[in-house]
């Protein structure tokens, strides 16, 4: 006996709260009472494919999973942020292949470093005084400006060269040529003689700066002139190849600098030698501070001078009118006529005039000479040179440490791109 089938159909809960809305027909399904194996056949609508296509997430998650059970022991290095696990992973995997990397870079660098002559420096610091009068509104500018940490002396000078050209100044030709003929002394005592000469015999430097210019010197042969006499001066308007290269290795060991706030003026000298630097030091000291006086009393100087000129003529003049006087009343003392008595009288004028021009030109003297003093400035030395005991550099330890870090920075990267077990 045949039993006909009994559509059940199952309900969903009502989500939206209306009691009359109609289900959908995707769940109904067939239920044959007659058969005892307890399995429900879905009989869904003819319309519903069996196998839905994946969407694009979908489909994205398959290709990773794919990813992951390929390689399972693959570690991603940057995801979101870089993963240190992995770097330190790989860096102890790697650790034995540091060792020819890092021991081939620091004997290399060590090398370097030891070709290097070591250099000594040595600092001077210098506080000009300037004694320049000025108006009552650049002394009021003055005190606003120095209340903000500002300095305008120098901006109310009427002076061409300001503090802010010295450093110009002291790398000009006209500064440097000078100092060929310091003399100096190394602290061994080894050599003595001109600045010139020990710059060109007792220099050391670096091998391939040495082969370098081996080279230079063979394709590019430099100019010859004619040497110069021993007892001839080295003119800076037209000097040789050697004598032109000479000046650029002292204008790159000397340096100035000039604090715009305080014009505190700092010199700096570098040299193979202690000794040596501390003597340059205190020569470009000295010819800086002549070089500024100088100029600054340049005008007044030359003033002076004038004056002084005119109060010599004008003293010979007065010894002159005096002695004609003399003469004259010695000759004609008995005499009472009035014409060598007029006579005696213009002499007499003439000798007062000339001793009033020489008294008023020799105050005019002394007014100069107060004017120079003004004019001159005063510098502070705020710190001398003196012989350096330790040297400046080459600062060699640092030197191998930086490229020891860099060549295992570069180790590191290599490694990680080439390790199976990370991935990027």
């Amino acid at each position: 006996m045949k039993f006909p089938r009994i559509n059940i159909r199952r309900k969903k809960p009502d989500t939206t709260g209306t009691a009359s809305q109609p289900q959908p027909a995707e769940n109904t399904t067939e239920f044959m009472p007659h058969e005892d194996n307890g399995e429900e056949l879905p009989v869904g609508n003819s319309d519903t494919p069996k196998n839905p296509t994946p969407t694009t997430e979908q489909q994205m998650g398959n290709v990773e999973a794919e990813a992951v059970n390929t390689a399972p022991d693959a570690i991603p290095v940057i995801s979101e942020r870089i993963s240190l696990n992995a770097v330190f992973g790989c860096i102890w995997r790697n650790k034995w292949k540091y060792v020819l990397p890092l021991l081939a870079t620091g004997v290399f660098v060590s090398w370097i470093a030891l070709s290097i002559p070591r250099y000594y420096s040595v600092t001077v610091m210098l506080a000009p005084e300037y004694n320049i009068p000025s108006s009552g509104i650049s002394n009021a500018i003055g005190g606003l400006a120095g209340s903000l940490g500002i300095n305008v002396g120098s901006g109310a000078s009427t002076d061409a060269i300001v503090p802010m050209f010295y450093p110009d100044l002291i790398g000009s030709t006209d500064f440097l040529v000078p100092l060929f003929d310091v003399q100096v002394t190394t602290k061994d005592g080894k050599f003595k003689g001109r600045y010139a000469d020990y710059l060109t015999k007792m220099q050391k430097h670096p091998w391939w700066e040495e082969e370098l210019n081996k080279l230079k010197n063979r394709i590019a042969p430099p100019p010859t002139s004619e040497p110069r006499a021993a007892d001839e001066p080295i003119n800076p308007f037209a000097l040789t190849f050697a004598e032109d290269a000479l000046m650029r290795g002292i204008k790159g060991s000397i340096s100035c600098t000039v604090d715009k706030k305080t014009d505190v003026i700092t010199l700096t000298t570098k040299s193979q030698d202690p000794l040596v630097a501390a003597l340059i030091a205190d020569t470009v000291r000295q010819r800086l501070q002549d070089f500024i006086i100088d100029y600054r009393t340049q005008k007044a100087r030359g003033d002076l001078a004038h004056v002084r000129k005119l109060c010599e003529d004008a003293h010979a003049d007065y010894l002159k009118k005096q002695h004609e006087y003399a003469k004259f009343v010695d000759a004609n003392q008995d005499l009472v006529l009035e014409t060598f008595k007029a006579k005696e009288r213009d002499l007499e004028d003439e000798m007062q005039l000339a001793f009033n021009a020489y008294s008023q030109l020799l105050s005019r003297v002394q007014s100069a000479e107060a004017k120079v003093q003004e004019r001159t400035p005063v510098f502070t030395t705020l710190q001398n040179a003196s012989v350096p005991v330790k040297h400046e550099g080459p600062k060699r330890v640092l030197m191998v440490l930086a490229s020891l870090i860099a060549a295992f920075i570069v180790t590191t990267i290599v490694l990680i791109s080439r390790d199976k077990h990370v991935r990027w």
